[in-house]
């Protein structure tokens, strides 16, 4: 636990001497600051709950051309383009990682407000999640971030490409892109929007079908599943909550957009279903992300001192979340988070598994 636990308080003292002391952020200052936890990532062996399916898949990349298994059109290109430069299975994964972190770090660092979200909650609740477990959702999620960044800047161009790439990454970016679509662009763009979408399934019905094909193994993946028990899904709920009150309290005298309502009202329909699917935790972790998207383009310049401990409590309780989750799951799974060691520290380093 100390090789996560390590970097995490190293980003939070630093980053928040850099707070308090006014100093203006860029990429390369948050890039530095990941520089401990890349390293826990890069240097990693059979670890990260998805990792074992991840090496796979690049391994049969290298091997065959191609694999049985199947994931979005997007993943599948990039593994292959990886592959293709020379990049060993491992050297893939890490260097997916380490894209992921450059847009975490290309997105977060446009001002000290969103330095600190992301060092006391995107850090603690994601980025080993992004980076050493659902690399694929994490990719997909990091350039949503970018998507919608471009979408409160009113540049739909730029919104337009990062969410193609986000999609195309992994399908349930479609969830986070649409439900700040629903809120942020004018209803003209909506309409416009629900046409194409419509053109897309009349004149490719095989994409369609194939696009529900995913969704529905996805689904059928889930049902293989025990479902969770009742507390299941009651950690990322009170993180949530948390966020959501803390927001509301200290920009009750402000205008802000009703968005942050639907995203929690979001979320605790996640937890109901929950109760009856795993995938109920999912929806969970991807309304969660939504939440700190919308901090992260909502909160106001001049913040109170206190606004900022209560993020602190909250990052605290993050990384208490964060450690019940990788212990919970060490037993179970073929490449758990738990015990870490390195990749040279495998019986046979050479080879994945």
């Amino acid at each position: 636990m100390l090789f996560y636990l390590f970097p995490y308080i190293y980003i939070l003292f630093v980053s928040l001497n850099l707070y308090f002391a006014k100093i203006k952020v860029n990429f390369w200052i948050l890039f530095v600051l990941l520089i401990p936890a890349l390293l826990v990532v890069i240097l990693r062996g059979n670890v990260g709950t998805d990792s074992f399916f991840y090496l796979g898949l690049l391994q049969d990349y290298r091997l065959y051309g191609e694999s049985p298994m199947k994931y979005e059109p997007g993943f599948e290109l990039l593994g292959k383009f990886l592959v293709f430069l020379g990049a060993t299975p491992r050297q893939g994964v890490a260097l997916i990682a380490i894209i992921s972190a450059a847009i975490l770090c290309k997105a977060y660092s446009r001002s000290r407000n969103e330095m600190i979200l992301f060092a006391l909650l995107v850090f603690p609740l994601f980025f080993y999640d992004f980076t050493m477990n659902g690399i694929r959702y994490g990719l997909s999620f990091c350039l949503a971030t970018l998507a919608i960044d471009g979408l409160y800047k009113k540049k739909y161009k730029v919104f337009a490409i990062w969410g193609i790439a986000a999609f195309l990454m992994q399908y349930s970016a479609l969830l986070i892109l649409l439900l700040f679509v629903s809120v942020l662009i004018k209803k003209k763009y909506q309409i416009i929007f629900g046409i194409l979408l419509l053109a897309v399934i009349v004149v490719s019905p095989s994409l369609f079908s194939f696009f529900m094909e995913r969704v529905s193994n996805k689904s059928e993946d889930y049902s293989q599943l025990y479902s969770p028990s009742f507390v299941s899904g009651l950690g990322p709920l009170c993180m949530v909550l948390l966020m959501y009150v803390n927001f509301l309290w200290y920009h009750r005298k402000e205008k802000y957009s009703n968005l942050i309502h639907i995203i929690m009202v979001c979320e605790i329909l996640g937890f109901v279903f929950a109760k009856f699917s795993y995938a109920g935790l999912r929806f969970q972790g991807a309304f969660m992300y939504c939440m700190l998207i919308y901090l992260k383009n909502n909160t106001k310049v001049n913040l109170s001192w206190k606004y900022t401990a209560n993020i602190f409590v909250m990052s605290v309780f993050a990384i208490m979340l964060f450690y019940k989750n990788i212990s919970t799951a060490a037993e179970d799974e073929l490449t758990p988070f738990l015990p870490y060691h390195f990749y040279w520290q495998e019986k046979y380093p050479d080879r994945l598994l």
